[in-house]
């Protein structure tokens, strides 16, 4: 008994009943992959929009990946805890239009009673047409 309680009192957050805590809320499993949401422009002119994913600033050039996206949404599992920009590229007559936009996906630890809790913040980019 005396394990039980000491345990809770290491708990970060005293309002967490130990004794009854639901673990099913808590991944214990440490990630390495989050998501990264892209929101696009297509229609009739740009139905299918090529976007490249880098890591790090469009300057360093370290491309991630390449695809063409026919949906106004587009995600990908990417590594955690790095910066991500997106290009878009949109054709408007005769001109090429490039939407950059980016945003880091990080991961975040909390103690809960004796257990370590997982949680990912991912990455929402707009690269839509103004």
């Amino acid at each position: 008994m005396l394990f039980i309680i000491l345990s809770c009192n290491d708990n970060s957050d005293d309002s967490v009943d130990c004794s009854t805590y639901n673990y099913s809320d808590c991944n214990t499993r440490e990630p390495f992959d989050g998501r990264i949401y892209i929101n696009l422009s297509i229609n009739s002119e740009n139905p299918a929009v090529p976007i490249t994913i880098y890591k790090g600033k469009l300057e360093e050039n370290d491309v991630v990946l390449m695809d063409t996206a026919t949906a106004n949404k587009y995600d990908t599992l990417l590594p955690i805890d790095n910066y991500y920009t997106v290009t878009a590229k949109y054709k408007k007559g005769n001109t090429t239009i490039i939407a950059v936009d980016g945003g880091k996906i990080s991961k975040s630890k909390t103690k809960t009673c004796d257990s370590i809790c997982w949680s990912v913040k991912t990455a929402s980019v707009n690269v839509k047409l103004k």
